[in-house]
């Protein structure tokens, strides 16, 4: 599973324009990557901050809709801000 998180963006099968991008909020740099695991979308989340990296996925659970959580879990409320963030980026840059 490891070898999952450590495998370059080069050499996907398929690459797509969204894999690394940055953005700024409240004054940090946010930069994501997406990583790539086949069929789920994950991000590693990075900041200009002292904050610490996070790595986050969307994830269907039994009580609710899809939601952004935490890799590993811990840091949920942040992983749900940080994906909104991600959703509003990515639904004004298209």
């Amino acid at each position: 599973m490891i070898a999952l998180f450590l495998l370059s963006m080069a050499d996907q099968l398929f690459n797509t324009d969204d894999e690394v991008f940055s953005f700024e909020a409240h004054g940090v740099t946010i930069t994501c990557r997406r990583l790539p695991i086949p069929k789920q979308v994950v991000y590693y989340v990075s900041f200009s901050s002292s904050r610490q990296p996070i790595t986050i996925a969307r994830a269907k659970f039994v009580d609710s809709d899809v939601r952004w959580t935490s890799i590993p879990e811990g840091r949920q409320k942040e992983a749900e801000g940080v994906g909104k963030l991600i959703d509003q980026y990515l639904a004004n840059k298209k």
